[in-house]
């Protein structure tokens, strides 16, 4: 399914052939692919998690985790700065994110909850809502198959799942 052409929303300038990046660029741009064979991460430091980050140097920070699996942690220092960490250098903790730190958490969580064949929404780089379904996820975003063929990288903060009937 992923051989289908790989296209971005917008055109190029005038005069200048677009460029269609492949989908190996678009998914390393998105982290890599999630490898979900590799396990659960520990209690509290999974994807959404608020801790305390201790680095190298200087007193720890407050983070996000933004994906995790068994094996590795990814967190958002100030909500623009990402990190490889081990397990030992994070913390839960107990208070709650304010702020920027408080939407990344929740994007996280809704994203860490999405499944490969899902039908999930999007906001496209205009910010218009569209609809398509999640053919790979990655670290950082998913590859996403729209109606008309073409597959779009969309990052963790711009995916959702479609509503059910049942939801309110």
């Amino acid at each position: 399914m992923l051989d289908r052409v790989f296209d971005r929303d917008g055109d190029a300038p005038r005069g200048e052939k677009k460029k269609r990046p492949s989908v190996d660029a678009a998914r390393a741009r998105l982290g890599g692919r999630d490898d979900d064979k590799a396990g659960a991460p520990p209690p509290g430091l999974g994807p959404g998690a608020y801790v305390e980050a201790i680095g190298q140097s200087g007193p720890p920070q407050v983070a996000v985790v933004v994906f995790a699996n068994a094996d590795e942690a990814h967190v958002l220092l100030d909500g623009a700065r990402l990190k490889k960490m081990s397990f030992a250098a994070l913390s839960p903790r107990s208070d709650e994110p304010s702020g920027v730190l408080a939407k990344i958490s929740a994007d996280a969580r809704v994203f860490a909850m999405l499944v490969e064949g899902q039908a999930v929404r999007y906001a496209d780089d205009g910010g218009t809502l569209r609809a398509g379904n999640l053919v790979e996820k990655c670290r950082y975003g998913a590859l996403v198959l729209r109606d008309d063929g073409a597959i779009v990288a969309v990052g963790f903060r711009k995916l959702w799942p479609v509503p059910t009937a049942g939801d309110a």
